[in-house]
């Protein structure tokens, strides 16, 4: 009798244990600026480094436990953070992140690119800095390297692989953004509300284009897209 109910125990422990490992928080996200959601945002569990983005419909969802913290980011807004608690697993969990901020210095219209660039990847140096298959794991006398394809090829290490993908190709929308600001299009052709939003998004540049042009390409390209532009409209 005692034995059995030592193995009851046991299995309600296991499964006790299993269900807090199967937690996880979910949401929306949404925009600061007009309350509309945001796709494509990314979710990192800085504890696990466990990551998840938004859907087409702004939703999350991704796997915690009470006490990690969850980063939120996205192109062109600010970072934020929260705590999870333990009625986060109960109700969905809404976050609303604000843009980041932009200077203006006379007509022309630029974010710290450089500032926000550093501010990325110090949040997430782990990701941008990879221990890779060595697992930083090189012998003491410097002979060799001491290989870790479990650690490498891990479940983890995959996502983080596939995180790192997603804030490079956030890295590139951002320094176009720099690039080839709403403020300073809008100031050479005179566009504003939606015929200049039409303009920003049918003829935004390459991420490749931007980081070669100089400032007089750009305003050449921006100038020849205008002329274009009032033919088709």
């Amino acid at each position: 009798m005692r034995a059995q109910c030592i193995y009851i125990l046991t299995g309600i422990i296991f499964f006790c244990s299993d269900l807090s490992a199967q937690q996880s928080v979910s949401g929306k996200v949404y925009s600061s600026i007009n309350d509309s959601i945001i796709i494509g945002a990314s979710v990192l569990n800085k504890k696990t480094g466990r990551f998840s983005g938004t859907d087409n419909s702004g939703k999350y969802s991704i796997t915690a436990l009470e006490g990690d913290s969850l980063v939120f980011s996205a192109t062109g807004y600010e970072p934020d953070t929260i705590v999870v608690q333990f009625h986060m697993f109960l109700v969905p969990v809404d976050v609303t992140i604000g843009p980041r901020v932009i200077s203006l210095e006379n007509v022309e219209v630029r974010s710290d690119y450089s500032a926000d660039s550093l501010a990325r990847r110090n949040m997430y140096n782990d990701i941008y800095n990879p221990p890779g298959i060595t697992g930083r794991n090189r012998p003491a006398d410097g002979v060799g390297i001491s290989l870790s394809p479990l650690s490498h090829f891990s479940k983890a290490a995959k996502q983080k692989r596939e995180l790192r993908k997603r804030l490079e190709k956030q890295e590139q929308e951002a320094f176009i953004d720099y690039s080839f600001p709403e403020g300073w299009v809008s100031s050479l052709t005179g566009l504003k509300g939606d015929s200049l939003k039409l303009f920003m998004t049918r003829y935004r540049p390459s991420y490749d284009f931007c980081r070669q042009a100089t400032r007089a390409d750009m305003i050449v390209y921006v100038s020849d897209k205008f002329i274009e532009f009032r033919k088709g409209r």
